[in-house]
């Protein structure tokens, strides 16, 4: 006699063959209730039913409670998948039926037919991928690559091998090898293998994280790179051997060399004559060496393509005389008096002496002002500089004198504390609009008098950072007599920092006298709250005078509590604290 299960388990598969599936949902329902139920048979019967009214959730369900009640039962596998399927979600249906290959065992019955659905739907799915790089016109591809970064690019290669042969035959992407955002190390197969890529064309390359057994050859095979022209190396190596394989490099136009790779100076000239179409060069660890290649002439000059120097020592300055060391910071003929400059286009220069101990290291060098020493400077000059920007280095007392009116930006950071006034010269920078002066102690309220008021740059940024032996009152100073110099009142960056006797009265006297100013930072100051609700009102208010500051940095303010940094940003403004 059959069980009850059994008879609902029939009532439900006669009433879905009549259309009655809501009913039939019921039945299989209560069949489940029942004992000795067929449950995996149920299951899928009410899961086809849940499929017929559209109800893939209560389908699915059923479907996966089939897969977790026997996992070695098909049935659950191509019950769930199908729903899927119905759903629009092949992807999901995929994964599926590899779960259920996973799962089954290798000589299960059904295993086949599994697999079978599964080639089946992979071969369906693979017809309506199209590929858009095979899709798009060849010009309309090139737009989006261009927005790939080179990162990118070697990642897109692992995608499939058509994505591998697209990219890898387009020889410009590979003109240009930045590997410096590469997180682990690189190894000589992978540089070769993209400068391969470019066919010979490679222009520009960054490497970095580079191991030192690499290293070597490497650089042998960027050597033999005849187009290069930009070169980067943050690596670990030898400067004699770096010199022996790319002094023959005639095209080569900027070189940076990390501070992981030692050049004595005497090596930096060689690399100027070596180069001839050097526009600029970086070396972030530069060294005293003996004065015997200068002395013998080699020095080359002119250099008419030099645009840009950059040189940074870990090495403290000499007790020798110019005659024996020469020392790391060092450039011949910097100063001069000939026309036109030895340096005549040199537009940025970047001296920076990270040294262990304080020790006084001159701009320019008293070896190089030459006859014009003392109160007569001459006609020696700098060259047409446009950036200039010293760290760990105090400016000579003649500095002024020498700079040029190109200038346009001097940074001064760091170098020794004793005040070192600034000769004045009657001399102007109309094009001086960027004054950054960071840690340094040598920095004078006299010296930032001249700079600012005598001199009347139209300064748009200025920054006064960890300046401890300026008084608090020197800027005040120079507000009051601001009718000298007229371009302050376009000041529009503004960096006052560690002077806890600065309040929200003198910060009041600061946005009255600069109405233009759109950053302000006054971080390490006495200044409250308060100064953040004036700036905040006076950045929504029509009516009021002063500036419309966009961005206000107050980090170790003691003084301001966070409701004044909540309001000023419900005000708009940007505050950093």
């Amino acid at each position: 006699m059959a069980s009850k299960a059994s008879a609902l388990h029939k009532q439900g598969q006669k009433l879905y063959q009549k259309g009655d599936f809501k009913a039939a949902a019921e039945a299989f329902g209560e069949a489940l209730n029942q004992k000795d139920a067929d449950t995996i048979g149920i299951l899928d019967n009410r899961a086809a039913t849940y499929c017929k009214i559209e109800d893939f959730d209560k389908a699915r369900r059923d479907s996966r409670h089939m897969i977790k009640k026997a996992n070695q039962d098909e049935r659950g596998y191509l019950r769930c998948a199908k729903v899927l399927l119905l759903e629009g979600k092949p992807e999901k249906a995929m994964e599926i039926y590899a779960y259920g290959l996973k799962t089954l065992a290798s000589k299960h019955p059904r295993r086949e037919l599994l697999k079978q659905l599964h080639d089946k739907l992979q071969d369906r799915m693979l017809l309506n991928r199209r590929d858009p790089f095979t899709v798009l016109p060849f010009e309309m591809a090139m737009m989006v690559v261009q927005h790939f970064s080179f990162k990118q690019i070697v990642g897109i290669l692992r995608v499939c091998k058509g994505w591998e042969r697209f990219f890898g035959s387009i020889s410009h992407l590979w003109m240009n090898i930045d590997f410096s955002a590469a997180r682990g190390s690189l190894s000589f197969p992978a540089v070769r293998s993209c400068i391969r890529r470019s066919k010979g064309l490679l222009t520009r390359a960054n490497i970095k994280n580079l191991p030192p057994s690499q290293t070597p050859r490497t650089l042998e095979f960027l050597s033999r790179c005849p187009h290069i022209e930009h070169l980067q190396l943050w690596v670990t190596h030898d400067h004699k051997d770096f010199f022996s394989k790319f002094k023959g490099s005639k095209k080569l136009k900027s070189l940076v060399l990390s501070a992981d790779m030692t050049i004595p100076h005497d090596y930096f000239g060689r690399l100027l004559i070596e180069l001839p179409k050097l526009e600029e060069i970086s070396l972030w660890n530069s060294r005293n060496s003996s004065a015997e290649f200068l002395s013998s002439g080699s020095w080359p000059t002119p250099l008419p393509n030099l645009k840009s120097i950059t040189l940074s020592t870990l090495q403290q300055p000499p007790t020798a005389p110019l005659t024996q060391i020469i020392p790391a910071l060092h450039l011949p003929n910097i100063l001069s008096d000939t026309t036109p400059h030895p340096y005549q286009n040199l537009k940025e220069l970047r001296l920076e002496a990270n040294l262990s101990r304080i020790v006084p290291v001159y701009f320019p060098s008293e070896a190089d002002t030459g006859p014009g020493r003392g109160d007569d400077i001459g006609n020696f000059s700098l060259p047409p500089l446009r950036h200039l920007e010293l760290r760990g280095i105090s400016p000579d007392t003649f500095l002024l004198a020498y700079l040029p009116n190109s200038l346009e930006s001097l940074i001064l950071s760091g170098g020794p504390s004793r005040p070192s006034p600034i000769t004045r010269v009657p001399k102007t920078f109309p094009n001086l609009h960027t004054l950054i002066f960071s840690d340094t102690g040598w920095l004078s309220a006299l010296s930032l008098w001249t700079l600012i008021i005598e001199l009347q740059p139209p300064v748009r940024k200025l920054c006064l950072d960890q300046c401890f032996n300026l008084p608090w009152h020197a800027l005040i100073n120079i507000i009051d007599e601001r009718a000298r110099n007229p371009n302050l009142a376009k000041l529009e960056e503004l960096t006052i920092t560690h002077v806890r006797t600065i309040d929200d009265v003198y910060t009041n006297v600061l946005l009255d006298a600069f109405p233009n100013l759109t950053f302000l930072d006054l971080s390490y100051t006495g200044i409250t709250g308060c100064t953040i609700r004036t700036i905040a009102d006076l950045r929504t208010s029509d009516s009021a005078k002063g500036p419309k500051i966009d961005r206000l940095i107050v980090r170790g303010c003691e003084g301001i509590s966070s409701d004044a940094v909540a309001y000023g940003r419900e005000k708009g403004l940007d505050v950093l604290f």
